[in-house]
Order: C-alpha cells, then sequence, then structure tokens
C-alpha cells in the first residue's frame, strides 16, 4: 500500500514537470516565431548550441559525472544526433511559415512514426488495435495537412512532419542501443554536434551564390549573422536556457514518473500552441484541423494507454 502511494505521488510529480517543461517550451516556440523576423536560423541554432553546451557542461561539473570521450554505439549517436539537428532546424523554419497550432499538432504524429518504426527496426508486435490508431492518427495529420485544398495546402506542412520522423528514428536508435549514458550528457553530445553542423552549413550556404531565391523572403534562412545586435544575441541566449531547463524538466519528470501517465499530459503543449496562437497571431483553426488536432490527440492517448495495457499483461505472465 505504501509502494502504491509513493508510485501515485512520483507519478503526480512528473506530470507537474511535464506541465512545467510544455510552459517552457509553448514559450520557446512562441519566441522563435516572435524573433524569426529580426534573425536567421544560423544565428539562433549557433547561439543555442553553444549555450547548451555550456549549461550541461555545468550540470555535468556540479554532478560529477564522468563523462565518455567516446559514445558507446558511436556511429548509431552520430546518426542520433544529425537526424534531431536537421529534424529540428526544419521544425524551426516550419515556425516562421506556419501557425504554432499547426506545427505542434502535425509534430506529435512521432508516437505513431515511432510504434511503426520499432515494428519494422525492433520487431515489435503491433496487433490490430495499434494499427487502427495509427490509421486514425494520420487521418487526423491528412486533415490538418488538407492536400485536397489547394488554397491551404502548404510544402512547409510536411516540415514538421518531417521532424517528428527524424524525432522517431532517434528515439528508436536510443531504444535499440540501450542508451544509459546521462541525459545531460547526451544533450552534450547533441548539442556539441549541432554546433559544427550549423556552423559548416551556415559557411556552405554563405559561399554559393542562389541567384534565382528573394533572399529577403527567405531572410531567416538566407540572412547574415549579426553579431552587433546585442539584442537579438541576449534574446537568443535567454531563449536557449529556457530551452535546455524545459529539457531539464522533461528528463526529471520521466525519471520520476510513469511513462503512462508524462506520455498524455504532454499533449498540453497542443492546448498552449492553439492558446498562443490565438492571442498573439490571431490564428483560429478551422473546422477540419481542429478536428485533425482532437483525432491526434485521441490517437497518441491510445496508443499510450494500449502499451500500458499490454505491459500490465505481460507482468502477469512473466512475473
Amino acid at each position: 500500500m505504501v509502494i502504491s502511494k509513493m508510485k501515485a505521488n512520483d507519478n503526480q510529480i512528473g506530470m507537474i514537470f511535464i506541465v512545467i517543461g510544455m510552459l517552457i517550451y509553448s514559450f520557446h516556440d512562441l519566441a522563435v516565431k516572435i524573433i524569426a523576423a529580426d534573425t536567421t536560423i544560423f544565428q539562433l541554432f549557433i547561439t543555442r548550441a553553444f549555450v547548451g553546451i555550456v549549461v550541461t557542461l555545468s550540470f555535468l561539473k556540479f554532478s560529477n559525472y564522468k563523462i565518455r570521450v567516446i559514445p558507446l554505439y558511436p556511429k548509431l549517436t552520430l546518426i542520433r544526433c544529425v537526424l534531431m539537428h536537421f529534424g529540428f532546424f526544419i521544425f524551426f523554419i516550419s515556425l516562421e511559415k506556419l501557425s504554432l497550432s499547426t506545427v505542434t499538432a502535425l509534430f506529435f504524429a512521432a508516437p505513431f512514426f515511432i510504434t511503426i518504426l520499432s515494428a519494422i527496426i525492433l520487431s515489435e508486435s503491433i496487433g490490430f488495435v495499434r494499427v487502427l490508431i495509427i490509421v486514425l492518427g494520420f487521418i487526423g495529420v491528412f486533415l490538418i495537412v488538407k492536400p485536397f485544398k489547394e488554397s491551404e495546402f502548404s510544402f512547409f506542412m510536411l516540415a514538421p512532419l518531417f521532424t517528428a520522423f527524424c524525432y522517431a528514428v532517434a528515439m528508436v536508435i536510443s531504444k535499440y542501443t540501450r542508451e544509459n549514458e546521462n541525459a545531460f550528457l547526451q544533450a552534450f553530445q547533441q548539442y556539441s554536434v549541432s554546433l559544427l553542423l550549423s556552423i559548416v552549413t551556415y559557411l556552405m550556404i554563405s559561399a554559393l551564390p542562389f541567384e534565382n531565391i528573394d533572399k529577403e523572403e527567405w531572410r531567416f534562412i538566407f540572412g547574415s549573422i549579426q553579431l552587433d545586435d546585442y539584442y537579438i544575441l541576449i534574446s537568443i541566449a535567454i531563449l536557449s536556457i529556457f530551452g535546455t531547463l524545459g529539457m531539464t524538466s522533461l528528463i526529471h519528470a520521466y525519471q520520476v514518473g510513469s511513462p503512462i501517465t508524462n506520455g498524455p499530459t504532454e499533449y498540453v503543449l497542443l492546448i498552449l500552441a492553439i492558446i498562443n496562437g490565438y492571442f498573439f497571431f490571431g490564428n483560429i483553426p478551422d473546422y477540419l484541423s481542429l478536428s485533425g488536432i482532437i483525432i491526434i490527440i485521441l490517437g497518441g492517448w491510445g496508443l499510450f494507454f494500449r502499451e500500458h495495457r499490454r505491459n500490465k499483461i505481460n507482468e502477469k505472465k512473466f512475473p
């Protein structure tokens, strides 16, 4: 009885930290969308990665964790970091072009991709119910993207889906390698790879002419890095610290709480995205998009609760 109460309390604490993390990330995404007009994605990523490296190294130093120079699975770790970098690189571009609710909702297709990839790569059984949930989830995605409406469809809507797919592959890689490394060490690895890739990509784009592209329209990508704009630099630095705090909240939530309570709670970010989109940009999802968002939320919850039920059955079969 005491143990079950402790688990219940831990799950409640985990859910609280999930909500805190989602609040921080909703502010983070909103701030990125607002400052996108005054900065470039490379300035955002380079500053974000540099601050992230400093913050994660500080956490590792105070925790006295021994830093592993070479990961247990160096190739897979590199693939995970590269996928996460380019996935969220595209995600930030879509934040500038699309509404917050659309970008966030499409990113939450990730659990459906994770389930499919786990079946293909890890040979995990899915079952009819989960296949049905996945199909319904992608129907929700279809309603948001609306490829049947030329006036509303945008290829930028594929960007958060690409991010969701990259994130899903990265999560399956983590599961495959059974990475037991400190979460802050993994974040340090991610920020280090992101810093290197951001600098290399920026130098490559700066060296190429791109004559047929309207660089003013695409300023977020092709604009110059402004090192003398202290307002932007400080804003991005603060944004990066908040991003790291959000990550810390999520790490702590999954350390103390159960995924079955934490996972569904993450969908509060979708609600916050709709609220921020309405109050700051006047964006209101139409009835098709709202229907798609509701279906994605229900589908995500369905996957979490189905997994929980399956784990309970396995525990009874193999105590």
